[in-house]
């Protein structure tokens, strides 16, 4: 049961875009995060990290995409921890596999879960009311490890991740012609971006998918490697594969209306519906 639960908390780590291939953060994104803090996870407590030389706690409360400050910090691993919130393995988010998260499930008896932490940004009030950190596809609040009350809510690390929260774009599963942002439906389009109207990143999909042409359905792995000897079925379908990359903002255009999304290398404009 343990090692089935595992390996279901590993799919939700891929669902969310945090793993393709060898590497998942494109240059561009280390390029933005040289002049930021480095963070590192307390390794006896999940919940807590270290700021600047200072311990921070996580806790249950989250803020939208709006309320956060400048971006100051990253933590960037991908989190194993037993089921008392110990921490066992930690991966950076840019060299971890599939493979290499899937052999947790057979070769570390006391994993629990697998999350996701990336950047550490300041409150948009004032630092002194604590920081926020993305973790497990969400913005939670931090304060300091020695401020915490005994009626503030810690982060609860036994939930499973949300795929879809607030500034979080994922494939539409019914029709990969299309992106999903919490209630949001954006149709991408044919037109492509120029790379001097690419405006701030907001996230990275990081999954290629084969679709049917016709459907907008992705076709199953099964279905993709199935030959066909005759030939007809494949002259019938007609198949798309796209790799989808980072999201981004277009300059001078609200997200609410459309973004830029990287479709095989090029940057393609998606509107909103």
């Amino acid at each position: 049961m343990k090692k089935r639960t595992i390996i279901f908390i590993l799919f939700a780590v891929l669902a969310s875009g945090l793993l393709l291939g060898c590497s998942i953060l494109s240059p561009k994104i280390q390029q933005y995060s040289t002049n930021k803090e480095k963070c590192y996870i307390n390794s006896d407590d999940v919940t807590q990290f270290i700021y600047k030389g200072k311990s921070y706690t996580v806790l249950e409360d989250t803020v939208i995409k709006e309320n956060l400050g400048s971006w100051v910090g990253y933590i960037r691993k991908l989190v194993v921890i037993d089921k008392n919130g110990k921490v066992s393995i930690q991966h950076d988010t840019e060299k971890a596999t599939f493979k290499m998260l899937s052999d947790i499930a057979n070769k570390e008896p006391n994993a629990f879960a697998v999350i996701p932490f990336l950047n550490v940004y300041e409150s948009k009030d004032s630092i002194e009311k604590g920081l926020i950190v993305d973790a497990n596809g969400k913005y939670h609040k931090a304060v300091y490890t020695e401020a915490v009350k005994n009626s503030d809510n810690i982060f609860y690390y036994k939930q499973k991740q949300s795929v879809t929260s607030d500034g979080h774009f994922m494939v539409n599963p019914k029709n990969c012609t299309q992106l999903i942002s919490m209630y949001k439906v954006y149709q991408i389009t044919d037109k492509t971006v120029p790379d001097e109207q690419i405006g701030k990143y907001i996230d990275i999909i990081a999954k290629p998918i084969v679709f049917d042409k016709e459907t907008k359905m992705e076709i199953s792995q099964k279905d993709l490697g199935q030959i066909n000897w005759s030939g007809k079925e494949a002259n019938k379908q007609k198949r798309e594969n796209w790799s989808y990359g980072e999201v981004h903002a277009i300059q001078n255009v609200d997200v609410s209306n459309s973004v830029a999304v990287e479709i095989n290398s090029k940057y393609r404009i998606a509107i909103c519906q």
